[in-house]
């Protein structure tokens, strides 16, 4: 590639110095062109919109995961009552995932339809659980603290979000009524794990006894995350709480993983 040179350069006595200056003067001005062209950064969006939420699957660009970890409120829509706000919270996507969050798009607008506020829990999903779990009841907490018009929650988690939300609700010991739901979770344990992360595999939940919690499970071997396992990972025993299981098939479609949420949804409108 060539580079004309459009301004003069200067010249220094030490020749060492001057190439050294020249190289660095070239390749900042590669690297500077090669970003403005092909982008290599992700946005990090600081807002949450509903008219920004794209249902067109091939037209998705990533807007919900797309942002810093916490709690982001949802606006662009109308909210007439602010006592009861619901939190939603994603699971684990592979790296290679080209449509993280989108699973989410159509319940985060029924939500919306619901009138009431909505925040959406965005998590590092490769961090150990027992990281997730703290960071979103120090969230919650915090949110409560800040919102006194706030007098109950619903938190809903799917997949990994779904045993976050379950331990959560073992450990949420607060006055605050808060009512979980996980869905599609695999309650026994995850397979992906780091090495540094503590193992475990679970059979019992003790849910706290301020906590209205259900489980919502998936057919397994209709569930594209599940079925080559030899053993459904959502089978857990609940203490202080409730399990359904979700049909085979919804409206002529495979009720599987992804799904799972938007026929959840349904269910509680």
């Amino acid at each position: 590639m060539n580079f004309k040179r459009t301004e003069p350069i200067k010249t220094y006595k030490n020749p060492a110095f001057q190439r050294g200056f020249l190289l660095k003067k070239l390749y900042s001005s590669f690297f500077s062109h090669f970003i403005s062209l092909f982008g290599c950064t992700k946005p990090n969006h600081k807002d949450l919109l509903l008219n920004k939420l794209i249902a067109e699957k091939s037209e998705y660009d990533g807007y919900l995961i797309d942002r810093p970890n916490g709690l982001h409120r949802m606006q662009g829509y109308t909210q007439t009552d602010s006592s009861f706000g619901i939190i939603a919270v994603h699971g684990y996507y592979p790296s290679d995932w080209p449509t993280k969050g989108f699973e989410w798009v159509v319940p985060m607008k029924d939500f919306a339809q619901l009138e009431r506020p909505v925040w959406w829990f965005r998590h590092n999903w490769f961090d150990c659980p027992d990281s997730s779990i703290a960071y979103l009841k120090s969230q919650i907490e915090t949110l409560i603290h800040h919102n006194h018009h706030l007098d109950s929650l619903w938190v809903i988690g799917h997949s990994l979000g779904g045993l976050i939300v379950s331990s959560f609700a073992e450990q949420w010991d607060n006055d605050f009524p808060v009512t979980v739901h996980a869905i599609a979770a695999p309650l026994k344990g995850m397979s992906r794990q780091l090495d540094e992360c503590e193992p475990k595999e679970r059979n019992i939940y003790l849910i706290n006894k301020s906590v209205r919690y259900i489980q919502w499970r998936t057919d397994y071997k209709q569930d594209g995350a599940f079925k080559h396992l030899e053993k459904d990972p959502q089978d857990v025993i609940l203490k202080n709480g409730k399990y359904v299981l979700l049909p085979k098939t919804w409206n002529e479609r495979r009720l599987g993983h992804t799904l799972s949420i938007q026929w959840v949804m349904d269910q509680l409108h």
